[in-house]
This record gives structure tokens, C-alpha cells and sequence, in this order.
């Protein structure tokens, strides 16, 4: 069980993962969410918007993130290379 997350293999793209995000923050349809889009213009991240992230971070990519590591995050595509490319076809 200790290597369940070295073998695990996402089925996820950057755009499922961003589709993902919009639904999930309730983001107004007329905004586009891809790499470059800004967090702090989307959505007012507070403890329940990076709780609901971070769950979904690990339930579907097996990556762990905490709260505190969205103080790094300028974009959407900050928050992809902090899970790591490598998790997404």
C-alpha cells in the first residue's frame, strides 16, 4: 500500500482539470479558466474554496496540498506545476 500513489495514473487533462475547478467553485460561466487565469480574480479564496481543492487535488490526483501552499499560487497553471505535469495526459 505504501507505493499506491507512485503507481497511480491519471486519466485527467489541464482542461478536465480546469472544467473541474469552474464546477466545483461555482465560477461564472462567462469566465474561461485555463493555466493563466489568475485565482484572485476568480474567486475570493477563503478555508472552504481550499478545502474543496484540496480534496479534490487528492481524491483524484493523489497529490497532497495544504492550505498554506495557496499563498504560492498566482495562476492556475501555479497550482498545475505544483501538483506536477506529470499527472495530467
Amino acid at each position: 500500500m505504501g507505493n499506491y500513489s507512485n503507481k497511480y495514473i491519471a486519466v485527467m487533462t489541464k482542461d478536465s482539470f480546469f472544467t473541474e475547478l469552474e464546477e466545483l467553485l461555482e465560477l461564472e460561466e462567462e469566465l474561461e479558466s485555463n493555466a493563466e487565469t489568475l485565482i484572485e480574480d476568480v474567486l475570493e479564496i477563503d478555508s472552504l474554496a481550499h478545502i474543496t481543492i484540496i480534496s479534490f487535488v487528492k481524491d483524484e490526483l493523489r497529490v497532497e496540498l495544504k492550505a498554506e501552499d495557496f499563498s504560492n499560487f498566482e495562476t492556475f497553471g501555479d497550482l498545475v506545476l505544483a501538483i506536477g505535469e506529470d499527472k495530467f495526459n
